[in-house]
């Protein structure tokens, strides 16, 4: 018994049960580097206001680059996203339509816990994108610990992050657990799994305009501002390299429970401008090795 207990502890040291010990997770990038993922995201949303009830399905496939550019001492690095050879497939009310789509290029910085720091320039102060997407959310990667864990380890992270438009509050709240280890592609992993609710709480005026989904028809001349509130949760695993500390691949699904009011000077009888407008609905982001 003594010698087949002696051959199992072998056994199992010789397959690296590395999450059996304490160790740390995080990212860590070289100036250089580069990344690439395929990358696929849907959403299937309800859009709603007085007078009208719209459904909304957007699938998205299409290539993800990621170059690393600089890291500073903090570890946090200036990368560029560029999404290139984009399908995109729209359902609105029934009717699909498919085109390809331009390259796009998005510069962030990233922190070695995988939250966003900024995008394009604008200061995010914690990770949260909200385009009412969630493809745009900073789920990039789950959210990983600050200092060393076994599988099975759990931890939380909240914050208030600065939203890139407007003014107001971007509440998030997080839970994540080391879950396992996996190998990918040869990869050694380790798999963390993050629970994300972000609430927002926002105001935009005539020079924050720049939100996505509008109702059709435009916005008339007297748009004064908007505010939009609600809810977008995300359950976001992710595979991180042992020992290169780099991101194999992600996966998250989400909901989206949000409200966006329109304020103009006179009032307005286009659907889509006389109340609020709502967005239900779900979606999903998959990014996998290339």
């Amino acid at each position: 018994m003594r010698r087949l207990a002696l051959v199992a502890l072998l056994v199992l040291a010789g397959c690296g049960t590395f999450g059996l010990q304490a160790h740390p997770i995080s990212l860590a990038f070289k100036a250089g580097d580069t990344y690439k993922y395929t990358f696929h995201a849907t959403l299937k949303y309800t859009v709603a206001a007085q007078g009208f009830s719209v459904p909304f399905n957007l699938e998205l496939n299409g290539k993800d680059t990621v170059t690393v550019k600089s890291v500073d001492s903090s570890g946090t690095a200036d990368v560029t996203l560029e999404l290139t050879d984009l399908v995109t497939k729209t359902t609105v009310n029934g009717e699909t339509t498919s085109a390809v789509s331009k390259s796009q290029t998005v510069t962030l910085k990233i922190g070695p816990d995988g939250r966003i720091v900024s995008v394009n320039g604008s200061a995010l102060a914690g990770g949260a994108m909200p385009d009412f997407t969630g493809m745009g959310s900073g789920l990039i990667s789950a959210v990983l610990p600050d200092g060393s864990v076994k599988v099975g380890d759990t931890w939380t992270k909240d914050y208030d992050a600065k939203s890139p438009i407007g003014t107001g509050s971007v509440h998030v709240t997080t839970a994540s657990k080391y879950l396992r280890d996996e190998k990918v592609g040869g990869v050694n992993t380790a798999v963390v799994q993050s629970k994300i609710t972000t609430t927002l709480d926002l105001a935009l005026d005539r020079s924050s305009l720049g939100v996505p989904m509008l109702p059709a028809g435009g916005a008339s001349t007297d748009l004064q501002s908007m505010t939009i509130k609600g809810t977008i949760t995300s359950d976001v695993t992710s595979w991180v390299d042992f020992d290169g500390h780099r991101l194999v691949k992600t996966h998250s699904t989400g909901s989206t429970d949000a409200t966006l009011t329109i304020n103009t000077t006179t009032p307005s009888t286009s659907p889509g401008f006389s109340g609020p407008v709502t967005f239900k609905g779900t979606q999903s982001v998959e990014l996998d090795p290339a």
